[in-house]
């Protein structure tokens, strides 16, 4: 039986860029390299396609960037819904020969926030017409947005922590007005997030004014749109996995363990000697010490949500949970989480290999439902069309 031939996409032009590589080296190694053909394609901070080769699944390649590509082949993806693959770019220039494109069955997207989770690639595999793993552009999109998802989970009846929108522009325009508004509406301390952007990156708790005018100016050099929220006072994080293209299957709950009031970034992939286990290497409670109670609730506000948002594939979704179990508000949601969640998946009884295999035929399952949807309609509408002058379409 020939091998499905998958490329796994990661790197990319974002400030996740080093956490991608490390989701991204534990997929390549879990893979079943009996069944497939995989085709490691790194995109580099500039924005590169590098297809890469077995070196490409060992971490100490990654140690030095600028190493890691010299002499790999440049591709891309071409819009084309003809070639079905990556086509290779030689000095700048694009050779669209088929004998040069290298077929793809499945592309297996591992990127964390902007150009990866929230949209940007996904639209171009639909308009490649290709079968790709995970969530589709519109439930990317919502759930890169903190902004919008909570809007969305509010709008579904799922308890959300009092937040609000600053952006950049009008931060900019009326910093005093901004700051007014923020503390007449929301009640210290408060959290300030970049709105598209996950690992805790930018973000900051805040307890006075004048550290909240600094952490929004930190925010802004990672995106326009700021999210400023309040506090769960005592809160504990309870995260859960999503597997599926509804129904869902969910996995076991999490407790992730922090060292201060946030979970920082340094509490995720660096607070150990081991870092090549990414986010599966954080301190955590496995399964989260919840009543059953919470956790039916959990479970329900997660599928509720990933359901509306049309998610596929797999997710994870954040919770913040009060100290004596009675007030749960979702936090956020990851289309792509660190290290796809397999330990949670494990805890499950699922491994790592089977969670994989269960992705690609999901992906393999949408591409087909896809297909069969009717794309063109047969009109004669321009068969008396005599120009736009005065015309109403």
């Amino acid at each position: 039986m020939e091998k499905l031939k998958v490329a796994v996409l990661f790197g990319g032009k974002n400030p996740e860029h080093e956490v991608s590589i490390i989701s991204a080296l534990q997929v390549l190694n879990a893979f079943d390299k009996k069944r497939y053909d995989l085709s490691p394609v790194y995109i580099s901070k500039k924005g590169q396609w590098f297809l890469g080769d077995d070196s490409f699944l060992n971490p100490e390649t990654f140690k030095d960037l600028d190493k890691a590509v010299d002499g790999k082949r440049e591709m891309l993806l071409t819009p084309r819904v003809d070639f079905g693959g990556l086509t290779e770019v030689e000095k700048g220039l694009i050779f669209l020969r088929r004998l040069i494109t290298k077929r793809i069955d499945v592309f297996f997207p591992v990127f964390h926030g902007r150009f990866g989770e929230d949209g940007s690639i996904q639209g171009l595999f639909e308009m490649a017409n290709v079968a790709y793993v995970g969530c589709n552009v519109q439930a990317s999109a919502i759930g890169m947005d903190k902004a919008i998802s909570k809007l969305v989970a509010a709008g579904l009846d799922i308890p959300v922590m009092k937040d609000l929108l600053i952006t950049k522009a009008e931060w900019r325009k009326a910093t005093a007005k901004e700051m007014d508004r923020i503390t007449n509406r929301l009640k210290m301390p408060l959290y300030v997030k970049p709105a598209r952007l996950g690992s805790t990156i930018g973000v900051s708790r805040v307890t006075s004014t004048s550290e909240l005018k600094e952490a929004l100016e930190v925010a802004f050099f990672y995106d326009s749109r700021v999210l400023v929220e309040e506090e769960l006072k005592n809160a504990r994080e309870v995260n859960i996995a999503l597997l599926g293209n509804d129904p869902y299957k969910c996995s076991v709950c999490e407790e992730p363990l922090a060292r201060q009031k946030t979970l920082s970034f340094e509490d995720k992939y660096l607070g150990r000697q081991d870092t090549s286990k990414g986010l599966a290497g954080a301190k955590r409670v496995v399964p989260a010490s919840i009543k059953d109670r919470a956790r039916k609730k959990i479970e329900a506000y997660a599928q509720k949500l990933f359901t509306h948002i049309d998610g596929k594939g797999i997710a994870r979704l954040d919770f913040l949970i009060s100290k004596n179990e009675q007030k749960i508000c979702f936090n956020e949601i990851n289309t792509i989480p660190g290290s796809l969640a397999f330990y949670l998946w494990q805890k499950s009884g699922l491994s790592f290999s089977a969670l994989l295999d269960h992705l690609i035929k999901l992906s393999l399952k949408n591409k087909k439902e896809r297909d069969a949807l009717t794309t063109t309609f047969k009109s004669n509408i321009l068969v008396n069309f005599e120009g736009i002058k005065g015309a109403k379409v």
